[in-house]
């Protein structure tokens, strides 16, 4: 008896609530560190032409084989604590393409193939550096390029015990390492026009990215503290340096 009114005592100090990461780049400024392909790489926000108001541009020429906005946001960030936070509920993101006809050194002009796509990616527990992903499957539809601001929205549950429908995770070979360790140990995340899985060519895109959104249930106690799982699988001082295509790391696997 005096266990489970210890468990309920808990249970009413706690209050969980929907807490939201929102970089719509209105103040001109990166403080979650994202980049196109590499987290924090150069990077240029336009005052207005966004969806609405200030976004964020790849620039033209872009060259990549799978074009992505990517962060690998800095300790003590808005999005680090999301990320680490166990409980990353959803994620979404307002993506143009625009047309490239007539650009000088732009050439060949690619676009996505299959759904827009979301990564969730964990860059310190491999001991060989491998990769260890989970990305979904069944993103919205991406439009024929160019197209204007869409909105690519995708549920992250967290709390599955089992890799959820609709998701892929990809271990790097590594035992024991589930969906639930990755949700404990997330590093980066990913938006891709497109799926990163089907084979493409190096080509040239010019994209935008406005409305990144990262929704997280942020529990807070009783006590004024603010409590979130933490579950280290392997945690070395740094990050390995990241590849210009997180696909390409050592180990990841196709679909």
């Amino acid at each position: 008896m005096r266990r489970l009114l210890t468990v309920l005592f808990l249970a009413a100090s706690a209050t969980v609530h929907a807490a939201e990461v929102v970089d719509d780049f209105e103040s001109g400024s990166n403080p979650n560190q994202w980049g196109w392909s590499v987290s924090g790489s150069p990077f240029t926000i336009q005052p207005d032409g966004g969806n609405p108001g200030a976004w964020m541009d790849s620039g033209v020429p872009y060259m990549t084989t799978h074009a992505n906005l990517t962060a690998v946001p800095p300790q003590g960030s808005a999005l680090r604590v999301a990320l680490a936070s166990g409980t990353l509920a959803a994620a979404r993101i307002d993506f143009e393409q625009l047309d490239t006809t007539g650009v000088a050194g732009c050439f060949p002009r690619v676009s996505g193939s299959g759904p827009f796509t979301l990564k969730l990616f964990d860059l310190h527990s491999s001991p060989d550096g491998s990769l260890i992903e989970a990305h979904t499957l069944a993103g919205p539809p991406t439009p024929v390029a160019p197209f204007p601001w869409q909105t690519a929205s995708f549920t992250i549950p967290s709390a599955s015990t089992d890799v959820p429908p609709g998701w892929k995770l990809n271990a790097g070979g590594l035992e024991g390492y589930t969906w639930s360790t990755l949700m404990k140990n997330i590093d980066g995340i990913s938006f891709y026009p497109g799926n990163p899985y089907i084979n493409g060519i190096d080509g040239c895109w010019h994209l935008g990215a406005d409305n990144v959104v990262v929704t997280y249930a942020d529990a807070i106690f009783a006590d004024g503290f603010e409590g979130g799982p933490s579950e280290d699988f392997h945690s070395p001082a740094t990050f390995p340096a990241q590849p210009d295509d997180l696909t390409t790391l050592s180990g990841a696997p196709s679909l």
